[in-house]
């Protein structure tokens, strides 16, 4: 019984992990396949880039009413619904013959990780202790990044795009239907804010301090990574870089924030402290930005890109592991928090990179990503007001969980 006990946590954070992975590799896949598409379907430039970017449109509707609607109905039943959602739009996909309805089903495909990632700390606070928490998380973004090598180095390899979409839609079913299965609801120890209002529960979130703090950090964070991760190849190129060198150049920025996923969380765990982490990790990524694609052609520029990655991608699940740490959130209201960072962040990732940063640099690629390290400078900003919130001063949180029925 005892083994069994212990083995449920590592199963369902395994769950947890393949639910986010099939609609990122679906996602993704969209990337090598857009010749194709494009001349399959007669779509623009614009229009394909709508269809890839459909699925953060969910992100930005449903992180924070996902958040609160998890927070008064449970994990298991509000997950269950995304990932349910994010199957049908995967399967739809297949049979997609227009603008239209690969548009709708590629958002469709968005609700199931709009609904984790709001929720992760929360979820992996339910079956890990609090300190851990931060890990697991770095693990949890780490598989994300991996679905989107995945689904943009492999995909040109499949025979045809409907093998693709179906190799996508039979991964996002097989996770719903292992999370319907595997999956059990955690017992809530008496705690009757459970019950709480929407208004309620958004105000009690809201007026703390560092929590938007948090939200403000994750979204100049991610305006930060996307510029990066849009607009690298093309920089490189500027400095006169052929094509399949910068693709590799731009995949060792991917791997760097996969690493830094996996590693950071760990040296912050053994510190005992968050924030001294944050800002020198802040630092690192606001001299990378602006200037690291500047460094010498080889060796040099292939390390200070990756440095880059390590120092982007080490930082956001020490981010997302910081509300649940607070003791006016803990796993209470973690799902409302998850939401509200959540939905910044995907703010962060739309508006930053094309309606703040674009229109101020034009085509000057310099200042594009001078304006880039900026947001890191913000960051760092931001992060000087966080409370410390390591494990050597976290306090015990505002609820309790009955793991006995794991």
């Amino acid at each position: 019984m005892t083994s069994k006990k212990n083995a449920y946590p590592i199963m369902a954070f395994t769950v947890l992990c393949l639910g986010v992975f099939g609609p990122i590799y679906a996602q993704f896949q969209l990337a090598p396949l857009a010749p194709q598409l494009m001349e399959k379907l007669d779509l623009s430039m614009g229009e394909f880039a709508s269809i890839f970017s459909s699925a953060l449109i969910a992100g930005i509707f449903l992180s924070l009413l996902a958040g609160v609607l998890l927070d008064k109905y449970g994990v298991k039943k509000i997950v269950s619904i995304g990932l349910a959602i994010t199957a049908f739009g995967a399967i739809w996909r297949i049979w997609s013959d227009s603008y239209i309805t690969l548009f709708i089903s590629m958002l469709l495909t968005g609700v199931g990780p709009a609904v984790l990632i709001a929720n992760s700390a929360k979820i992996i606070g339910s079956w890990f202790s609090l300190e851990r928490v931060g890990g697991k998380i770095g693990i949890f973004l780490a598989v994300s990044t991996l679905s989107m090598t995945i689904g943009t180095g492999t995909t040109a390899l499949l025979p045809s795009i409907q093998v693709a979409y179906l190799l996508a839609a039979i991964i996002t079913t097989v996770s719903f239907i292992l999370w319907v299965i595997v999956i059990k609801e955690p017992a809530l120890e008496n705690d009757s804010k459970l019950s709480m209002k929407v208004t309620k529960s958004l105000k009690t979130v809201t007026k703390y301090r560092a929590v938007w703090v948090v939200g403000f950090c994750v979204l100049f964070l991610t305006g930060c990574n996307m510029i990066i991760s849009s607009f690298l190849p093309t920089a490189l190129g500027v400095q006169g870089i052929n094509n399949v060198a910068a693709g590799i150049f731009a995949s060792l920025f991917t791997g760097g924030s996969f690493i830094g996923c996996l590693i950071v969380p760990n040296i912050t765990s053994r510190l005992g402290k968050n924030k001294p982490v944050i800002l020198v990790l802040a630092i690192i990524a606001a001299f990378g930005t602006a200037f690291g694609w500047l460094a010498p052609n080889g060796v040099l520029l292939g390390i200070s890109i990756a440095i880059t990655g390590i120092a982007i991608g080490g930082s956001m699940p020490i981010f997302f592991s910081t509300p649940i740490q607070m003791p006016e959130i803990g796993l209470t209201y973690a799902g409302v928090a998850g939401g509200f960072v959540s939905t910044l962040q995907v703010l962060g990732a739309v508006i930053i990179p094309t309606h703040i940063i674009a229109p101020i640099a034009g085509e000057n690629i310099n200042l594009f990503f001078i304006l880039g390290g900026a947001c890191m400078i913000f960051v760092f900003m931001f992060a000087l007001v966080l409370p410390e919130l390591g494990k050597n001063v976290w306090q015990t949180p505002n609820i309790k969980i009955n793991k006995s029925q794991f």
